[in-house]
């Protein structure tokens, strides 16, 4: 498709690498959008996995709370000291 256009307009060599140098900046900053992107996906998982680790631990340690078993209480139902 490049050979048509460039055929058309009969470009001279620089004009050729201008166009083959605009070419290759377009395809590096596709690249660098695309790494952009995958590092803020990694930045946000980081984040729930650790919002997800902080709000486990202290349910895990609340699961263990309901574990134990309560001790008898006195008369009035209160729990011995």
């Amino acid at each position: 498709m490049w050979e048509l256009i460039l055929n058309e307009y009969n470009l001279t060599s620089e004009t050729l690498q201008l166009a083959q140098m605009r070419a290759e900046l377009v395809s590096i900053g596709e690249k660098e959008r695309i790494l952009r992107e995958r590092s803020a996906d990694r930045e946000a998982y980081r984040y729930l996995l650790d919002a997800h680790r902080s709000i486990a631990r202290p349910s895990l340690m609340g699961e263990q709370g309901l574990n134990i078993s309560p001790q008898d209480g006195g008369k009035d139902g209160q729990l011995a000291a």
